[in-house]
C-alpha cells in the first residue's frame, strides 16, 4: 500500500514540478488518496497481485489499478446513506465519485481494471474513456468505463463529453459476459417509443441461442425505482448460472443503470434537437429551381446523420426497374460498401410500394410494412442481406445485416421511387423519425417532379426556338444584324406558339427577313407558324416578290381553316450594298407594329412602311412594298407587339410613341447593342415577367 502511494506521489510530482499552478499540489494529494482507496479494494476483494499505472495526458492525469480477479465485482456504493463517520469501510467507490473528473471499471477475461482521471488546473478535461485492454499488463486505462459522473462545464464554458449510450451498452454486455463466463450477453432496452428491443449484444447470436439455450439469467436496469431495461446472459450448458452469478449481474446493472439512463436521455435530447429543423431546412434547401443532382445532394445533407446513419434515393425508369441515383453515409469510409450493397440488393427492394390495402401494386403481399398510423404505414422494411452478401468492400456484411427502411417518393401520378434510410443498428426507426422521413420523402418527390417538369419545359422551349428562330444569322456584307427574343410565358400564351424571326438568303446578292406572330390558340398556331416560315423561304427561292409572297401566304392560311388564327408580319428584302455604302430595302408591314427607321443624322425615328391588313382573315387581298435606303449608320428596328404592348398597369410601353423615344436614344450604337437595349427595357417595364413573347430584329448599315 505504501509503495503504491509513494509511486503515484513521486510520479505525479515529477511530471507537474514544471507547472506553476498551485492547484496541482491538491491534485497530487487527491490522486494519492484515491490510489490508496482503489489498491485497498483490490487487495481486500480480489486478493491478487495489483498493478498501478500512471499516465499524463494533455489535460489530465490518469491512474489505473489492475488486479487479476475479474469475477470479483468492485463494491458499489452503500445502500444506507447514514454511514457512521468512524466507520472505515462500506463506502464502496464514493471517493472516486466525489474527487475524480471521471472514473470507471472494465472487465477482461483474466483481469479487471479500475481507473480514475483528474483534470489539470486551467485545462479542458474530457470524460470520454481512453482506449486500452484490461487484460494487457501494459494497459494504462481500460477499453471503456461505465459509472461516469457528469462534470460541470470547464473554464471555456464547454460541457465535457460523456460516453455515448451505445458505447456504455456495449461495455455492459461485454462485462456481463465476462464476469459470469457466459456464451452470450445482450441488453434489452426501450427505444424512443418505449418498446423493448435488443440494442447491444456480444458472443453467440442471442436470437439463435435463446431459442434453445438451457441457461439464461436476466436482471433489470433500475433507475429511481423504474425499470429501464434488461441485462441478460445465456449459456449453452444447462444449469450454468446460480444465485451468485445473478447477484454479480445485478450489481453490474445497478452500477451502470444511472450512467446508461443519463446517456440515453442526453442522446434523445440531441437527436430531437437535431430533428427539429429537418423539415424547415428541407423546405428551404429544396425550394426554388433546382436540378435533380442538386436536389439529391441536399436530400442527403438533410437526412444524414439527423434521421439516419445513411440514406439513398432510388428512382424507377420506364421499365419500372429501380436505379440508385444517390447515396450518402455519415462515415465516408463506408461509401463504397453502401454503394455495393444497394446495387446488388435493389432488385429485392419493396417496389412498387404497398397500396393502402397492404398489397404491392404489381401483386403479391407487402413486405415488412409497419402498422399503426397513416405515416408509419408508408414505410417498408428492406432486407439488404438477402442470401448473404459475398465479397465486396469492408463493412458490407455489417451494413447489409442491419437492413433499411423505404419511403415512397409519392407524386400525384404515383410513386416515382424510394427514399431509403439505414440506421446504426437493427430495429425499426422511432415514430418521430418515421413521420419526418415520410414528410421528407414527399418534399424530395415534389422537388424532383418540379425539376422534371422544368427540364421538360426547357426541352420544349428549345424545340420551340428551333421553330421560331434561325439556327444562326447569315452574313450580309455591309449590314449588321441582331436578334433578341423571348418565348411566351407559361399557360395559354405558351400554347400560342410565340413570336418568330428569320433572316435567310433569297438569291445572289439578296436576303429576306421576317418578323411575325401567329395569333390563335392550341396546336394550330404552331402549325401555322411552321407553315409561315417554310412558305416564306420556299416562295423567296422561287423568286416571288414581297407583295406576291404576302398574297400567297394569306391564301394558304385561309386554306388551313383554323378559326381565329391569323398572322401579323413584317417581311422585307435586303439588297447588296451600293458603292456609297447605302443598303436598299424593300418591305411590307401586315398587321405588325410599324418598323422604325433611325437616321444617323439624329432625326426622330419615323415609320419605314405603311400599315396593311393581317394575313389569314380576308380572302383575295393584295399587298404593296415600300422601298427605302439605309445610309451608312442608319438603322431599322422591327418588333412584334410583345414589345409595344408591354404593360405597366394601365400604361403600354408604346403609349406616347414610347418605342420611338427609346430608339432615339440609340443613335450611333451597334445593332447588337440596340437589340439588347430594347430587350432589357421591355423586360424591365412593368416589373414582372411578361405573359407574351417578343421578337426584335435590328438591321444597321455599316458606317
Amino acid at each position: 500500500m505504501a509503495s503504491a502511494r509513494k509511486f503515484v506521489r513521486e510520479t505525479l510530482q515529477g511530471w507537474l514540478d514544471t507547472r506553476p499552478a498551485a492547484a496541482d499540489t491538491e491534485l497530487v494529494d487527491d490522486a494519492v488518496l484515491l490510489t490508496s482507496e482503489l489498491v485497498t479494494n483490490a487487495v481486500v476483494h480480489a486478493g491478487t497481485q495489483v498493478q498501478v499505472t500512471c499516465k499524463l495526458a494533455a489535460s489530465a492525469v490518469e491512474v489505473v489499478v489492475r488486479d487479476s480477479h475479474p469475477a470479483r465485482m468492485v463494491p458499489g456504493p452503500a445502500r444506507d446513506d447514514n454511514i457512521p463517520a468512524e466507520r472505515t469501510n462500506g463506502r464502496g467507490l464514493l471517493l472516486p465519485s466525489a474527487l475524480a473528473s471521471a472514473w470507471g471499471v472494465s472487465y477482461g477475461a483474466e483481469a479487471k481494471a479500475v481507473w480514475f482521471r483528474m483534470g489539470l488546473a486551467g485545462q479542458k478535461t474530457s470524460l470520454a474513456e481512453p482506449v486500452g485492454d484490461p487484460d494487457a499488463a501494459e494497459s494504462a486505462v481500460p477499453a471503456a468505463g461505465w459509472n461516469v459522473r457528469t462534470a460541470s462545464p470547464d473554464a471555456a464554458g464547454q460541457p465535457a463529453v460523456e460516453p455515448s449510450y451505445d458505447d456504455l451498452l456495449r461495455q455492459a454486455v461485454g462485462s456481463a459476459r465476462v464476469i459470469v463466463a457466459g456464451d452470450a450477453a445482450y441488453a434489452l432496452v426501450a427505444d424512443e417509443d418505449g418498446d423493448l428491443s435488443v440494442r447491444a449484444a456480444t458472443g453467440i447470436s442471442p436470437a439463435a441461442l435463446l431459442r434453445t439455450a438451457p441457461s439464461v439469467a436476466t436482471v433489470p436496469f433500475i433507475v429511481d425505482g423504474r425499470v429501464t431495461g434488461v441485462l441478460a446472459v445465456a449459456a449453452v450448458l444447462p444449469g450454468r448460472f446460480g444465485d451468485t452469478d445473478v447477484q454479480r449481474l445485478q450489481q453490474l446493472a445497478d452500477s451502470m443503470a444511472a450512467a446508461l439512463e443519463r446517456a440515453r436521455l442526453a442522446g434523445l435530447e440531441r437527436a430531437r434537437r437535431a430533428r427539429i429543423d429537418v423539415l424547415a431546412e428541407a423546405s428551404e434547401l429544396l425550394a426554388g429551381p433546382l436540378d435533380a443532382d442538386r436536389i439529391l445532394a441536399l436530400a442527403g445533407q438533410v437526412a444524414v446523420p439527423r434521421l439516419a446513419e445513411w440514406c439513398a434515393v432510388l428512382t424507377a425508369g420506364p421499365d419500372a426497374e429501380l436505379s440508385v441515383l444517390a447515396a450518402r453515409h455519415a462515415d465516408e469510409r463506408q461509401a463504397a460498401a453502401l454503394g455495393w450493397v444497394l446495387e446488388r440488393a435493389r432488385a429485392s427492394a419493396p417496389w412498387p410500394p404497398a397500396t393502402a390495402h397492404g398489397a404491392a401494386q404489381r401483386g403479391g403481399p407487402a413486405r415488412g410494412r409497419l402498422g399503426g398510423s397513416a405515416q408509419s404505414r408508408a414505410a417498408q422494411y428492406w432486407d439488404l442481406a438477402g442470401d448473404g452478401p459475398a465479397g465486396g468492400p469492408a463493412g458490407v456484411v455489417e451494413l447489409a445485416a442491419r437492413g433499411a427502411w423505404c419511403f415512397p417518393l409519392a407524386t400525384p401520378g404515383g410513386a416515382s421511387g424510394l427514399l431509403v434510410l439505414g440506421g446504426p443498428h437493427t430495429g425499426r426507426p422511432s415514430r418521430e423519425v418515421l413521420s419526418l422521413a415520410e414528410d421528407l420523402a414527399g418534399r424530395i418527390a415534389l422537388a424532383l417532379e418540379n425539376a422534371r417538369l422544368a427540364a421538360q419545359q426547357q426541352a420544349a422551349g428549345q424545340a420551340l426556338r428551333a421553330v421560331l428562330l434561325p439556327a444562326e444569322l447569315p452574313r450580309v456584307p455591309g449590314v449588321e444584324l441582331a436578334v433578341a427574343h423571348d418565348l411566351p410565358g407559361a399557360g395559354a400564351a405558351a400554347a400560342a406558339g410565340g413570336d418568330f424571326c428569320d433572316v435567310f438568303p433569297a438569291g445572289p446578292g439578296r436576303w429576306r427577313f421576317a418578323v411575325g406572330e401567329v395569333c390563335g390558340t392550341g396546336a394550330a398556331t404552331l402549325a401555322v407558324t411552321s407553315l409561315a416560315r417554310n412558305t416564306l423561304r420556299i416562295l423567296a427561292a422561287d423568286g416571288l416578290g414581297i407583295p406576291a409572297v404576302l398574297a400567297r401566304l394569306n391564301q394558304l392560311i385561309l386554306d388551313e381553316r383554323a378559326p381565329g388564327t391569323f398572322l401579323t408580319l413584317v417581311h422585307g428584302e435586303i439588297s447588296a450594298a451600293e458603292p456609297d455604302g447605302a443598303v436598299p430595302l424593300s418591305l411590307a408591314c401586315a398587321g405588325q407594329p410599324l418598323p422604325l427607321l433611325l437616321r444617323v443624322s439624329g432625326a426622330a425615328p419615323e415609320p419605314a412602311a405603311a400599315p396593311q391588313p393581317v394575313l389569314g382573315v380576308i380572302d383575295g387581298l393584295t399587298f404593296a412594298a415600300q422601298q427605302i435606303r439605309l445610309g451608312p449608320g442608319d438603322l431599322l428596328l422591327c418588333v412584334t407587339d410583345g414589345v409595344t404592348r408591354r404593360r405597366d398597369g394601365d400604361r403600354l410601353l408604346d403609349d406616347d410613341d414610347g418605342l420611338a423615344r427609346l430608339l432615339a436614344g440609340c443613335a450611333g450604337l451597334t445593332a447588337e447593342v440596340v437589340a439588347s437595349k430594347v430587350h432589357e427595357e421591355v423586360r424591365g417595364f412593368g416589373g414582372r415577367p411578361a405573359a407574351d413573347g417578343m421578337a426584335v430584329l435590328v438591321l444597321r448599315a455599316e458606317s
